[in-house]
């Protein structure tokens, strides 16, 4: 599994702003500078971050964004599935149908990688950005 360029992206913007104290805006364009992302892509992921709710914008002179709530609030797994939609390790657990080996009508690896899954999510919303924020580190192990 690979998160997209876009994703990546998102985790960097959500992250700077999450340093910024609640409330306080911050311009699309000094995030990408300050985070090495392209400005071109930015305000389409701000959007996208916008509808799930992450963030929120405001036009105009004095506007920019914001997080919509505070970072420890905001998962790891909130800001990959904003952008790249549900984690999937294999097609099977995205159709139902998609695996028809075997009489139970899944394959032989359908609850394994279902299994991944869910241990992959939980470890995404472990993480949230207060902590990545303050330099806290989860523990792995």
């Amino acid at each position: 599994m690979e998160i997209s360029r876009q994703a990546d992206y998102a985790i960097r913007a959500i992250l700077d702003l999450a340093r910024f104290p609640v409330g306080e805006l911050a311009q699309t364009r000094d995030i990408a500078i300050r985070q090495g992302i392209p400005e071109k892509y930015l305000p389409t992921i701000v959007r996208t971050l916008a509808r799930s709710g992450l963030l929120r914008t405001l036009r105009g002179s004095h506007g920019g964004i914001t997080l919509a709530r505070p970072p420890a609030e905001i998962t790891l797994r909130q800001v990959v599935e904003a952008i790249d939609g549900p984690v999937l390790l294999n097609r099977c657990l995205l159709r139902p149908g998609e695996c028809t080996v075997g009489a139970s009508g899944y394959c032989s690896l359908h609850f394994f990688w279902e299994q991944m899954v869910e241990e992959i999510e939980h470890k995404l919303d472990e993480i949230n950005f207060g902590d990545l924020a303050s330099g806290k580190v989860a523990d792995f192990g």
